[in-house]
This record gives structure tokens, sequence and C-alpha cells, in this order.
């Protein structure tokens, strides 16, 4: 039979669980509120009606409108660092084409953390550096060691693996950029396969004809 202390710990548990559970839904309310008017144009109200809770009550979970955009940006991980972790070491061709196919397949769930993300990113220095920058820092290390690893075997000629990785997640953003501002459909599963080995395929192979 349980005792007292152990009815309190379960019943703390719970609480924390509803806890993080009404976070989640407030962020998540905040970040289509953001996503459709911006950041600056947006209000805890609005915030507040779109996770069917109070004002109030969602100053019980927040602070302010910033700590809200905060607690977003902490959520919003990007698609390409989420895939270079479940990716784990890069050892071969085949495995750096299902890292970036893992990257373009973004669900609808996460356009508006992603797009709110970015787009304060864009005019928001602590935004920029705290969040993004590091990000995609982390996101590079594990594509430079592969380029570096294959420049010390004479795989690859002589290239900084710094810049090899910034051209592999800039060929990544510039092609689902469309998608994230809205102007064209997510990929579907076979477009993200097609696009992931087209990146391999130039960055490997570069664009020049081989040699007769």
């Amino acid at each position: 039979m349980e005792n007292q202390a152990d009815k309190s710990v379960k019943f703390q548990e719970r609480q924390q669980r509803r806890v993080q559970r009404r976070k989640k839904e407030i962020l998540a309310a905040a970040a289509r509120v953001f996503s459709a008017k911006g950041y600056a144009s947006s209000t805890t109200k609005e915030i507040a009606d779109a996770a069917d809770i109070s004002e109030g009550t969602l100053y019980n979970y927040f602070e302010s409108k910033r700590d809200i955009l905060i607690a977003v940006a902490d959520e919003s991980q990007t698609p390409m660092q989420v895939a270079v972790q479940e990716a784990g070491q890069l050892e071969t061709r085949a495995a750096m084409i299902a890292m970036f196919e893992k990257a373009f397949d973004i669900s609808e769930t996460q356009l508006p953390f992603l797009r709110t993300l970015l787009s304060e990113a864009w005019i928001d220095d602590d935004i920029l550096q705290e969040f993004l920058t590091v990000q995609l820092r982390r996101t590079s290390r594990p594509i430079q060691t592969f380029i570096r690893e294959r420049v010390t075997s004479g795989a690859f000629r002589p290239v900084d693996p710094e810049i090899g990785a910034r051209v592999a997640i800039g060929m990544f953003a510039a092609l689902i950029a469309p998608s994230l501002r809205g102007v064209a459909p997510l990929p579907s599963h076979d477009e993200c396969r097609a696009l992931a080995t087209a990146i391999v395929d130039i960055l490997l192979d570069g664009i020049r004809a081989p040699a007769a």
C-alpha cells in the first residue's frame, strides 16, 4: 500500500507533466501567432487566445512575450541539426545522403517554429547569436570531420573543411528556403531523396563532366 510520501511524489510528477504539456501548448500557439503576424506585432493576449487559456494563466508559465520567444527558439532545433544528431558518424556517401534526406523531411507542425526562429534571427542579434549561430556551429562539425578525414586519406583534394561544411549547409538552406517561406510546398518523400542525392553528388563529384 502506498504511503503518503509516495503519493506526494507521484502527485508532484503528474503536476510537472501537466506544466510541461501546457508550456508546449503555449509555445506551439505562440509559434503560430508569431509566424502569422511577426513577433513585434503579436500580443500575449493573442497567444493566450490561440492556446485557449486566459492571459493571466499564460503569465503563470512565462514572464513575458520575450520569455516566450526565447523558449520558442529553444524548442526550434533546425532540421539540419536534428538530422546530423541522428546520423551520427558520417562515414559513407550513403550516410550523407540519408542525413540530408532527413533534414529535408520537415513536418507541417515544425514550420511555425522554424519560420519564427529564422525571421526573428534576421532582426534580433540575441536570437541570432544565442541560438541560430550555435545550432549551425554544432551542425557543421560532423560535416567538417567527414571532409577533413577524406582530405587526410587522399580521397578529397585539399579543401578547408569549415568552408566545405558551410557550402553544404548553404546548399540545403537555399533548396528548403521556399518551403520555409511558404511560397512552395514541403518536398515529398521522393523529392527529399532526390534533393539529398543532388547535394551530395555536387559536393563529392562537382559539376564538371567526367573525363572521357
